[in-house]
């Protein structure tokens, strides 16, 4: 037999082993950041509860994500990590083990999987005191040699959500496989409560914004420098969406706010901002009250897949078969060139935005959003009294 079936046999028994003669199981799930990711393993944690009706799941997770958590229905504990202090230097990462060690140990963990395979998460797995530790092997910081349960990685040019799934299976979970995103049944569904909602419709109704108005955020930032259009792109972007009747919110997070206010001076008229207003599921209830997003490769394209809001994504240096928008109604805009995937955080020509992201033009994004929303595909015409257009 090959190596990898003996490690999918070995992982059957592990875990359908311990159902079988057992009536409970505890399960821990690690996953600590980033907010696509979180997003990306809540089909797996829904799977495991399919498959292990009475097992106990807890999840560790960031602070800075952990919203996108709490309240989750057939999570029975949050382990929330601080990411300043697992910043902070030795002494303050021990001051956090000793705490979370407390914390996390009020459970017996028959088994901890660590979908991220960093040495942070496999601190908190080993935090947790569990039996058994389970992960991809190759992993991205060769913590895989401290697993008790390696699963050879099948292929990295796999989106995140089916390698997720792909982990579990190997670890006796049941999941169907989707070849195709056409029939794929992924719940990424978002503990979203009518308080979200009211403060969504709250905020909608400040911005002037009417009911009846066809809503298209523009998510203008991210994470990684090199994933941004930049300014300018969404500025002209604004012009062209209103030239066909639709109405461009700005969304962002708190401390984008300078990088929202250069986005407007080009406008006779300034696009509303909801940019540092929102917690992110009060974005998500916003989501659920807009016709699309226009977003870079950033963790609200995620949050959007998640309440079935049709995407637009721009992608430059990162490859969308791993990491895109994982929806039948989402569309990814990537112009090729040679240096691409390269991951990078800056563009490594010294270039903001880079050369990869300027190549997507104003007229293929607009094209882009009425394909997905199911409109003819008209002439452009944009506004001749704009200096930008």
């Amino acid at each position: 037999m090959t190596r990898r079936v003996l490690e999918g046999l070995r992982g059957v028994l592990l875990l359908g082993g311990w159902s079988k003669y057992h009536s409970w199981m505890n399960i821990l799930l690690v996953r600590l950041s980033s907010m696509g990711d979180v997003i990306h393993t809540l089909p797996a944690f829904r799977a495991l509860r399919d498959s292990f009706p009475e097992a106990t799941l807890g999840w560790a997770v960031e602070d800075s994500h952990s919203e996108l958590l709490s309240g989750l229905p057939g999570l029975d504990h949050l382990y929330i990590v601080s990411r300043k202090r697992m910043k902070n230097g030795w002494k303050s990462r021990l001051d956090l083990a000793r705490e979370m060690r407390g914390l996390m140990r009020e459970a017996d963990w028959d088994l901890a999987i660590d979908f991220q395979g960093l040495w942070k998460s496999l601190w908190v797995a080993r935090w947790s005191g569990a039996k058994r530790i389970a992960g991809y092997a190759p992993s991205p910081e060769k913590t895989h040699w401290f697993y008790s349960d390696r699963v050879r990685l099948p292929s990295m040019d796999r989106h995140a959500v089916d390698r997720n799934l792909d982990l579990i299976a190997s670890l006796g979970a049941s999941v169907r496989h989707a070849e195709t995103r056409s029939d794929f049944e992924r719940d990424f569904s978002l503990p979203i409560t009518p308080s979200h909602r009211m403060k969504a419709s709250s905020l909608l109704a400040e911005l002037q914004v009417e009911n009846g108005a066809k809503r298209i955020l523009l998510n203008f930032s991210a994470r990684k420098p090199a994933n941004r259009w930049g300014a300018e792109g969404f500025a002209n972007l604004a012009c062209a969406l209103r030239e066909r009747g639709y109405s461009p919110i700005l969304t962002g997070a708190p401390g984008e706010e300078g990088e929202a206010e250069a986005v407007q001076p080009s406008l006779d008229n300034p696009i509303p901002s909801l940019v540092g207003k929102c917690s992110l599921l009060e974005l998500a209830a916003v989501m659920e009250k807009a016709v699309a997003l226009i977003t870079g490769d950033t963790g609200p394209m995620h949050v959007a897949v998640s309440v079935g809001l049709p995407v637009v994504a721009l992608f430059g240096p990162a490859n969308p078969v791993r990491t895109g928008p994982y929806s039948p109604s989402a569309v990814v805009l990537q112009k090729p060139r040679e240096c691409q995937p390269c991951y990078g955080r800056h563009c490594k020509f010294g270039q903001e935005p880079p050369p990869c992201m300027l190549d997507i033009s104003v007229e293929e994004v607009v094209e882009r959003v009425e394909e997905v929303l199911g409109l003819p595909s008209l002439p452009l015409e944009l506004a001749q009294t704009n200096p930008l257009l």
